[in-house]
This record gives C-alpha cells, sequence and structure tokens, in this order.
C-alpha cells in the first residue's frame, strides 16, 4: 500500500534529451533503443547521488535532491554541468566509434540535452520500494520542459533555473533572464544557463596538476561515498568547518563569473598562533579534482609553506571514493624539504586516521540528505 513521507522541500531536475521522437520514429527501433538506453543510463549514473533517481518517463530522467542535499545551489549547477560534458563526449565517441551505416547511428549528433529545475514543495510517496513525487511544484517542473528557450536562435543544450531555484545559486553568477507563462501557474521566470560555452571550456581549459611522481607529499584515504557527494565536503565552506576542524573560517572570493573555480580564491583561517592562508584555484574539474596555489599570510607559524596542491578524487569500484592529497612545494631545495618533513609526517599520519574519521561523522550525518541506505 503507497505511502508518503509528508511535506518536504527541495529541487526537481528533469533531464532530457532532446531530438529523441525524431531519432526514434526516422530510424531503426532496435539500435535507436539501444543508443537511448546508454544516454539515459549514463544521464542517471551522473546525477544520482547525490540527486535521488526518481524514474524515467520516456526520454527524460526524473531526480530530486532534499533540500539539504546542496547547501550551496552552485554544486548542483556543477552537478549539471558535468552531466551534459559527459553526455556530449558520449555522443562523440559513439559518433566516432560506430561502423554501422544505419540511420540511428548516423542520427546520433542530431540528440541533444536539456535540463529544468526548480525548487519548491512536494510529498515523496512509496509504493512497493519505489519513490514518487506529487505536488503542484512537481507538475510545474514538468510544465517547464515545454518552454520557447531554444525559439528564434536560442540555445539548444541548456539548463534552466525557476527563480525561485536561483534564489540558492551564486549572487555574481548570471543568467539570461526568460519567462514562460502556463495555465494555472501563471507567469514562471527565471534564468538559462547556455551549456555549449561550458562544454568548450571545460575541453579547452589549461590544466594544473600535481602528479604522483611531482609530489613532495602524497596522502590517501578512502570513504564509502560517491565523488560527487564527497567533492561538496572539501569545496563548500561550510561543510569544510564540519570535519576539519582545525580552520575556523573560510572566506571565499569568487571569480569572474561569480563562481568558484579557476581564478577563485578561499582564505583560510586557522586557530590562534598558526598562520592563515590563501588558497587561489588553478584548475577546477568537478569531480575529478581540483588544484590551488597555497600562499601562508604572514600571522603566527606558518601551517604550510608555499606549496601546489592537488586534491583528486577517485571512484572506487564498491561505490566509494579514493581521495588523493599531493602538495609540491615552491622552494624544492634540500633545506626547505628538511624543514617540511616533520609537518609532512604529522598529515601522513593524521589525514588518513584524524581526518577519514571526522569526514566519515558528518557524512554519516547527512546520508539522509543524500537518499543513501545506512551501511
Amino acid at each position: 500500500m503507497p505511502t508518503d513521507q509528508g511535506a518536504q522541500q527541495g529541487y526537481l531536475l528533469l533531464a532530457d534529451i532532446s531530438g529523441y521522437t525524431a531519432f526514434l520514429t526516422g530510424t531503426e527501433l532496435e539500435h535507436a533503443h539501444a543508443i537511448i538506453t546508454e544516454l539515459t543510463k549514463l544521464i542517471r549514473d551522473r546525477l544520482a547521488p547525490p540527486m535521488r533517481f526518481v524514474k524515467l518517463e520516456g526520454d527524460a530522467v526524473f531526480c530530486y535532491a532534499d533540500a539539504g542535499a546542496f547547501k550551496d545551489g552552485e554544486r548542483l549547477v556543477e552537478l549539471i554541468e558535468v552531466c551534459y560534458f559527459d553526455f556530449s563526449n558520449r555522443l562523440l565517441d559513439m559518433t566516432r566509434g560506430t561502423t554501422c551505416r544505419c540511420d540511428a547511428c548516423a542520427a546520433i549528433p542530431s540528440l541533444g540535452l536539456k535540463f529544468v529545475t526548480h525548487f519548491g514543495g512536494f510529498m515523496v510517496e512509496e509504493d512497493d520500494g519505489r519513490e514518487d513525487l506529487a505536488g503542484a511544484d512537481v507538475i510545474l517542473v514538468h510544465r517547464l520542459l515545454k518552454n520557447s528557450i531554444s525559439d528564434d536562435g536560442g540555445p539548444q543544450a541548456y539548463a534552466f533555473f525557476s527563480e525561485a531555484c536561483m534564489e540558492r545559486l551564486p549572487s555574481g553568477f548570471e543568467l539570461s533572464e526568460h519567462r514562460e507563462t502556463y495555465e494555472s501557474f501563471g507567469e514562471t521566470q527565471g534564468g538559462v544557463h547556455d551549456l555549449q560555452p561550458v562544454v568548450e571550456e571545460m575541453g579547452e581549459a589549461r590544466r594544473e596538476y600535481v602528479s604522483a611522481d611531482d609530489a613532495d607529499l602524497d596522502v590517501t584515504m578512502e570513504v564509502p561515498f560517491p565523488p560527487p557527494i564527497v567533492w561538496q565536503y572539501f569545496v563548500d565552506p561550510e561543510k569544510r568547518l564540519r570535519w576539519q576542524t582545525m580552520q575556523t573560517a573560510v572566506r571565499t572570493q569568487p571569480n569572474a563569473q561569480g563562481r568558484l573555480g579557476v581564478g577563485a580564491a578561499s582564505h583560510c583561517a586557522h586557530g590562534a598562533g598558526v598562520g592563515d592562508g590563501l588558497r587561489e584555484y588553478l584548475d577546477w574539474r568537478p569531480f575529478n579534482y581540483f588544484t590551488n596555489r597555497w600562499t601562508p599570510l604572514p600571522n603566527g607559524t606558518e601551517a604550510l609553506p608555499p606549496a601546489t596542491e592537488t586534491t583528486e578524487f577517485t571512484a572506487t569500484e564498491n561505490g566509494g571514493t579514493l581521495i588523493r592529497w599531493r602538495i609540491r612545494l615552491q622552494d624544492r631545495g634540500p633545506d626547505a624539504k628538511a624543514r617540511f618533513e616533520p609537518l609532512a609526517g604529522m598529515m601522513r599520519t593524521g589525514y588518513p586516521t584524524v581526518g577519514v574519521n571526522a569526514l566519515m561523522t558528518v557524512l554519516k550525518q547527512d546520508r539522509e540528505a543524500f537518499g543513501l541506505d545506512e551501511g
């Protein structure tokens, strides 16, 4: 018998494959179905978790997330961007890799992807272990799929964020305004994020990466949560402070696009007698790795000498994440390395033990927001 969990607030998202109907009706069904199945699986895998998969609705993947899953809405933007980037690359790989000359395989480049997102209230209903959602906001997000964004030369690949959703995005993140009017809902406004330039920028961005062979310190730890979730606890100031208790404050400075990424910085404050530091982000690859330049500030004992850091997140076969923190000193002379070694020794010991225990504590506290079972 169906049961419900009461009214909730959160994010509602539909990822819709554009060109789906023409693709299925104008091509060989067997090959077309296999292609769409592979693409929808990729979309689902990229979005959930941290979102919760609800169901596949023909050409659309429907997901939701509790409000607590994204304390900072920018992480939702990153999730969508990475999903579209991987979708675009998969289309390219499929096009290049096929030797089949059927109409379905030839039409692969005609497919696209668009997202609509809304923040609002909904009821979660359970029936035979499966979740479904109900409520006016659920109806609205589905109505938003039928829009005029791509008309008259508008972007074909985009993410539309309703006004309620935009209130949770970074204030400096500027989007093109768009309005739609629907029966029973009136005018709905929001912002359009053109995804094609994002794909081009992500593909062309210069890489800054500290490899294991080039690191003066390489520390590893593993947690049983997937990279898109773990990533948040390293880049969101509020989440970082909950487990990196040696820091007393983290203040971020967005880049020119109003985002946290290349060109952004964070000021990390530590306890009394320990110097603060500035992290300037040089490379930003959600949910793979980020690289930053660390510069100690002249107040108190130096927490870490000037260095470049790469923090990398690798998915494990069991659904967890292998986290590797690599440091390359700016001064790599023998004297500098000798001075660094006592601190490096403490990091090698503390990071995989105290650090992982602290991180696991907050991840377990938040697991319900991500729809993860106790394990």
